[in-house]
């Protein structure tokens, strides 16, 4: 440290108020040279990714297997009376079991002919939500998710709902 303290000091104290130039010289980094990257990468062994797990058994895969769950069943919908305009819909299902890729359900709301909206998700039967009073033919979709992804909403299992 220099007598009268660092250069980033002195160079802060410079500035006096907004838009005023520094007196200090500002010193940037040298360029690094990409030729040692390159050569580093040059030398390295078969490269072996982080989940693989040793094994000893000839059948079994050492990679953990990626795979969405498996869909939910037996989707029940049920609906509350209409309360201020609003619709309460609860939606039941059964998750997988035994399904080790499950972590939880999320429901989709289609209008006929339009896109699916998500309404609702989480990891326990049933979910719940309210929607506006509508009198057009809705469908709702039940989609199971887990660490590798989620079930196609399109294909996942649906039920008919009225919500007017």
């Amino acid at each position: 440290m220099t007598p009268g303290g660092s250069w980033l000091t002195k160079l802060i104290n410079s500035v006096k108020h907004p838009g005023a130039i520094p007196k200090a010289p500002v010193v940037w980094p040298a360029p690094r040279q990409v030729v040692n990257q390159v050569q580093q990468t040059k030398g390295s062994a078969k490269p072996q990714a982080d989940f693989v797990l040793p094994t000893t058994q000839p059948n079994a895969s050492a990679v953990a297997s990626r795979t969405t769950p498996q869909a939910v069943s037996q989707v029940r919908v049920m609906t509350r009376r209409p309360v201020n305009g609003q619709k309460t819909v609860i939606v039941q299902f059964t998750h997988p079991s035994n399904d080790p890729h499950f972590q939880g359900a999320s429901v989709y709301l289609r209008k006929a002919g339009g896109q699916p909206t998500q309404v609702a998700s989480g990891n326990k039967s049933p979910l719940a939500f309210t929607v506006p009073v509508n009198a057009a033919a809705h469908a709702i979709h039940v989609t199971s998710w887990g660490p590798w992804g989620e079930t196609k909403v399109l294909t996942a299992p649906s039920h008919h709902v009225r919500l007017s």
